[in-house]
Order: structure tokens, then sequence, then C-alpha cells
């Protein structure tokens, strides 16, 4: 057994609302045939009714229906006509028949005892008279001062009726599933053409891997929902390939962070080797590797710190925190390192302000921002330290007049490992700084920004909320 979620899309679609459109149809043509037939059926009552009452009128003043001698000519004076395919009799209270004349092929309809009691007690009946063909027959009570003195039956054969009906049946029977067909036909091929898009998105689908980021799904100038979809796979191929990119260049970069102190220690240690030395000489070589291995332990601690931050793994020890003694503190921890590369450092405005956070990781923040401003200040340039209440948060900006940074390299500036100056490295950090500072701006729901006009030096801007933004 097929299992319809087994079925392609187009299918599906097909059979879904090819099976609606039949329920559909059914139901249409069911109350089409349900109205025609009983408007039919109305007519033929109103028709042999209309007869009968006219009779029943005409001879309401008469006891004797025998007194008639043709019949046949009585009906033409009074109806005017004589009535073509109908059956008419007149029958007295006690069930004689008293007249009668018929146009159709049944000489003799019967009639019941039941109807005959019901038109007695003044009721018009209506029956049909299940023979071949079938017959619609009306008994109509003819009164005399209230009380009913006979009745006529007026009849009419339902073969063309029965005729029509069975046409209509038939041309619906084989009109339904024709018509359907047709329809599924043509959904077939619109759905197959429509989810066309959708097979050359899943085609260039398997083409892409990693080394092929570069492939993107081209279905033409499609505004709808399937343009849309593919715009969305394009967008994601793209950062995708970006991502790789990143990752790869990421690999790079801790190789080569890595590769120069591992470096250091193996040729130190060789040359230590080749022959006997002091113990000063050896306490200086030792003391080189303690720098080069804290160097590798500071690189591989923040790269942790990253790598836990990105699985969400860090947790933030809030409290409420003076930022006002915080930018302070970090002022005073680094105005030496201003000092001696004859830097102008200086505080600024600084607002009094209170916020919830993790005091040792704004810390770090605060002191990464600061200590990059004054590595890429020249002697004589000047960094400055500031805050301000804006809009609900608390902005602090660190302003330098150094080196700056170009337009091409603003939005890599917070990348790991990214350098602005190629030509320094071991002295401008391992290069995390940055981005550990952009990562516990944005964990405290706030942002780090920078701008730069080369070779006037850079402002970055850190923002934080005042109160509850911290998660």
């Amino acid at each position: 057994m097929i299992r319809l979620t087994n079925l392609p899309i187009r299918w599906r679609l097909t059979l879904l609302y090819g099976g609606m459109l039949f329920l559909i149809l059914v139901v249409f043509s069911s109350g089409v045939y349900i109205y025609f037939r009983n408007s039919l059926q109305k007519s033929i009552d109103t028709k042999i009714k209309s007869i009968g009452e006219v009779l029943s009128s005409s001879m309401s003043d008469k006891n004797d229906p025998s007194l008639f001698g043709n019949f046949e000519r009585y009906l033409e004076n009074v109806l005017g006509r004589k009535p073509k395919g109908k059956f008419i009799q007149i029958i007295d209270s006690s069930g004689r028949i008293g007249a009668k004349t018929s146009d159709i092929e049944a000489q003799t309809l019967p009639t019941s005892f039941e109807t005959l009691e019901r038109a007695l007690s003044g009721e018009v009946v209506y029956e049909t008279i299940e023979t071949k063909p079938r017959h619609r027959l009306v008994t109509i009570p003819i009164l005399d001062n209230k009380r009913v003195t006979s009745i006529v039956q007026v009849g009419t054969s339902l073969e063309d009726f029965d005729e029509t009906m069975k046409r209509l049946l038939i041309i619906m029977v084989i009109g339904v599933p024709f018509s359907l067909g047709v329809i599924l036909w043509i959904g077939y091929f619109m759905a197959k053409k429509s989810l066309r898009p959708v097979d050359q998105i899943r085609r260039a689908a398997v083409k892409i891997s990693v080394s092929n980021l570069d492939e993107r799904i081209d279905i033409g100038p499609r505004k709808d929902e399937l343009g849309k979809l593919a715009q969305t796979f394009n967008e994601m191929i793209g950062g995708l390939k970006g991502a790789f990119q990143r990752i790869n260049q990421f690999s790079v970069d801790v190789s080569h962070e890595l590769k120069t102190p591992l470096t250091i220690l193996k040729g130190e240690t060789e040359v230590a080797l080749r022959k006997e030395r002091g113990a000063e000489e050896y306490r200086r070589i030792l003391h080189s590797h303690l720098e080069e291995i804290d160097w590798m332990t500071r690189i591989i601690d923040d790269l942790l710190l990253l790598s836990k931050a990105d699985a969400g793994e860090v947790v933030l020890n809030l409290d409420e925190i003076d930022l006002r003694d915080l930018i302070v503190d970090v002022y005073m921890n680094t105005r030496l390192l201003a000092e001696q590369k004859q830097i102008d450092f200086s505080l600024g405005d600084v607002s009094d302000t209170k916020l919830r956070g993790d005091e040792l990781k704004l810390r770090r923040m605060l002191l990464n921002v600061v200590e990059n401003g004054i590595k890429y200040t020249q002697q004589g340039g000047s960094v400055e330290i500031s805050s301000a209440v804006d809009d609900g948060y608390v902005r602090v900006r660190v302003k330098d007049t150094g080196i700056g940074i170009a337009e091409e390299d603003i939005k890599y500036i917070f990348d790991r490992f990214y350098r602005a100056d190629r030509s320094r490295k071991r002295e401008s950090g391992s290069g995390l700084g940055l981005s550990i500072s952009k990562w516990i701006a944005e964990a405290h729901k706030g942002g780090i920004e920078v701008t730069s006009n080369t070779p006037s030096g850079s402002l970055f801007s850190i923002k934080l909320p005042l109160s509850g933004g911290a998660a």
C-alpha cells in the first residue's frame, strides 16, 4: 500500500485538490439533479391540479356526472381544448366511475381505498402510480354545500419526466468524471510547472559542498514564495561561505600564534643543550620559556572563554556596580602604561552611574579597549576615557589620536586574531581582546562600536543598559 506521504508533492497536491473538486462536483451535481427533479415534478403537479380544480369548480353544482353524454366535448367546453396525454375520470361518493377519458396508454389507473377515503374527507391527494411507464395522479374532491359529492382524478404519464431525469443523470455520471480527469491532468502539469524551481533548488543544493560554496540558485526574476525561498538559500550559502572562511582563517591564525612561542621554546632549548651552561644562563632560558608559556596560556584561556561564550556556558556574576568607580580604577591601572609611551592619558567627564553587571568582565572589557587605544597611539598622542547617560543607556567612550583604522578594516576589527596593522604582532596582543570585549558588551545586552578617521585616531563607544540589562 502506497502511503500518501511517500508520493511526490505534485502528486499529493493533484490528489488533494482533485479530491476536493470531486466532492464539490458531486455535491453540486446532486443539488442540481434534486432541484431539477423537484421543479419538474412540481410543474407536473401544478398542471394536473389546475385541470382538476377547473373541473371541480365547474361540476360543483352537478349531482350526477353521468348527465354528461359526451364527456370529452364537455371537457373541451370547460377547458377550452381537449387535454392531450392526460387521464381524467369522475368518481361518485360511492366509488362508481361516472365518466372518464384517457389520452394515455394506460386505460385504467388503479385508485387505492386510502386515496378515496382521504379525498372523500375533503383532502387533495397526490400519488405516483408505479406502472410502466409511471403516472402521476391527483385526486380532488368536488364539493356541493361543503359536502363531497364526487371526486375528479387527473393523471399524466411520467415517461418524458423519467427520460429527462435519466438523461440528466447520464450527463452528470459521464461529465463529472470526465471534467475531473481533465482538471486533474491540467492540475498535475500546473503543479509540476510550479514546483520546477523546487527541483532546481534541490539540484543546486546537491552541488553545494564545503569546497564549492560559490554555487548559487538561479530561478530567474521570480518574486513569489519560491523566489524568496531561493533568495533565502542563497543568503544562507553566502553566510556559510563567510563562516567557513572565518573558521579557516581562525585555524590559520591560531596555528600562527602558537607556532611563534613554540618555535622560540624549541630554539632556546636546542641552544641550551648544545653545551654546558651556568646556572644564571639556565635561569635566563627558563625565564624566557616561562614567558612563552604564559603567552600561550593566555591565548588558550582567551580561546576557551570565547568558545564557552559561543556555547552559552559562561555565567555572569551579576551585582550592582558603580561604573564611575570602575572607570576611575581602570584609568589608574593603565595610566603607567601611557606614561611609559609618553602619551597624554586623561579622564574626561564621567557620569555617576550605577548598573547591574559582572564587575570582573566589565573591568576586562574596559582594560582591553583602553590598552588597545594606548598601544596604537604614537608618542606624544593622547587617549581619553569618558562616559555619559543617553536614553536609558550609559555610553563609555575611549578616544585616541593613534594611527586609526582603515575603512576596509572597520568591519573586521572585532574578529578573532584580526589586526588592522599587520606589521605589529607580539607587542600588539593576541588579537582576541576586542573580540572578548564585544562579547562582554553583548552579554550585558549592550554593544560596542568603533569609528575612525585614518590617521587621526579612533573612537570606541561601549553601550550598556542602566538596569536589568545583563542576563
